[in-house]
């Protein structure tokens, strides 16, 4: 069945509950949204715990307007990939607890049952389990829109790779190690689970950029952003932060291998924001596609990169970096081994206390 392309683009300056709830109800209203389905899954960026106000987790706000807009039961989800079957801190830290209590919305967790789902990528197949609380709930996407350092961007497509049960998540960055291999998989992930979509809506109101999606810099934007189709919902937000299509990997391997449909801009259709810092990884993707340079980089492999590095005066300890790597190429002395690191990142993204950085490796610095 074809979806509805359309984007609708409203200006929201801040998250005072009431100006936020008549937001929303105005984009369902202007993507003809009148209907929901009895039991929704509410599925926000809870990446890690973190308070609402440092802009990396869907703010709390946005989901307790739902809860007065929608008159089904409503669940709220996610599984943040060091949070285990316990996410309790995730869901007192991002506010999402207290919204719930008072908004009747369940919190629930997407680890346990799983059922495996079978893709190829590249003529290489992939298996990865997706959670069946997806498989069995609708799912109104909740992303934030943030910077990435593999992907550049995180919307609305990426925010779907939270239906995979936490470590797994992990196992198919060694996978897909490079960017554009990973970025290649994020393209057919999402076209096999898109169809547990039944709406997104993207928190852009504060944004992050430079060295997102954990660390990077807080920024008003001031917009809500919604669509029917993650796609064209992603390619609105690539735009209105200065990006072209080609910038943003998984939208240029999309656009290439399958097209984007038309679509149009309803509500307010904004200019660009203006100097965005675009994430480190940015331009070493630009630059590996460099024909005049890509033969030499190819040589140098994973040492043309963005890297992990330790700062220890930071450091408390708490190995959430350890467990999360899917090399086991941190030590229990929190010594990264380079010649396992694949640099996925993603024990910088599950640092709590910021204490580990993605920089450019000495390569990259050379030729960026």
């Amino acid at each position: 069945m074809k979806i509805n392309a359309d984007v609708a683009v409203l200006a929201c300056p801040g998250y005072q509950a009431h100006d936020v709830e008549v937001k929303i109800r105005k984009l369902f209203e202007l993507l003809g949204q009148k209907e929901f389905p009895p039991q929704l899954l509410l599925k926000p960026n809870m990446l890690s715990a973190r308070l609402p106000e440092e802009a990396v987790t869907t703010h709390p706000v946005i989901l307790a307007a739902l809860g007065k807009i929608i008159p089904g039961r409503l669940y709220a989800g996610d599984c943040p990939p060091s949070a285990g079957k316990n996410p309790g801190k995730y869901w007192e830290t991002c506010g999402y607890r207290d919204i719930a209590d008072s908004a009747g919305i369940k919190l629930v967790t997407l680890e346990g049952e799983s059922t495996i789902r079978t893709i190829t990528v590249s003529r290489k197949n992939a298996s990865f389990p997706v959670s069946n609380v997806v498989l069995n709930l609708p799912v109104l996407n909740l992303p934030k829109l943030k910077t990435h350092n593999v992907t550049v961007l995180t919307a609305a497509m990426k925010n779907t790779y939270g239906f995979i049960p936490g470590y797994p998540k992990s196992l198919l960055h060694a996978k897909f190690p490079e960017p554009e291999s990973f970025n290649a998989f994020l393209v057919e992930f999402y076209r096999a689970v898109r169809d547990r979509i039944f709406f997104n809506l993207v928190d852009a109101v504060e944004i992050m950029e430079g060295n997102g999606p954990a660390h990077g810099i807080k920024r008003q934007f001031g917009y809500l952003i919604a669509g029917k189709d993650a796609l064209t919902v992603d390619v609105v937000c690539a735009r209105l932060l200065g990006f072209d299509i080609n910038d943003i990997p998984f939208l240029r391997i999309y656009k290439e291998k399958y097209g984007i449909p038309d679509f149009r801009i309803l509500g307010d259709n904004p200019e660009p924001l203006e100097n965005f810092n675009s994430p480190p990884a940015s331009l070493l993707i630009k630059t590996l596609r460099n024909p005049l340079l890509a033969g030499l980089l190819s040589i140098l492999g994973k040492r043309f990169a963005i890297i992990p590095v330790l700062e220890e005066a930071k450091c408390k300890k708490c190995m959430a970096c350890i467990r999360v790597c899917p090399q086991k190429a941190i030590s229990d002395d929190l010594k990264i081994n380079r010649k396992k690191c694949i640099n996925c990142l993603c024990c910088y993204e599950v640092c709590p206390e910021g204490a580990i950085k993605a920089v450019k490796s000495k390569i990259a610095k050379f030729f960026v």
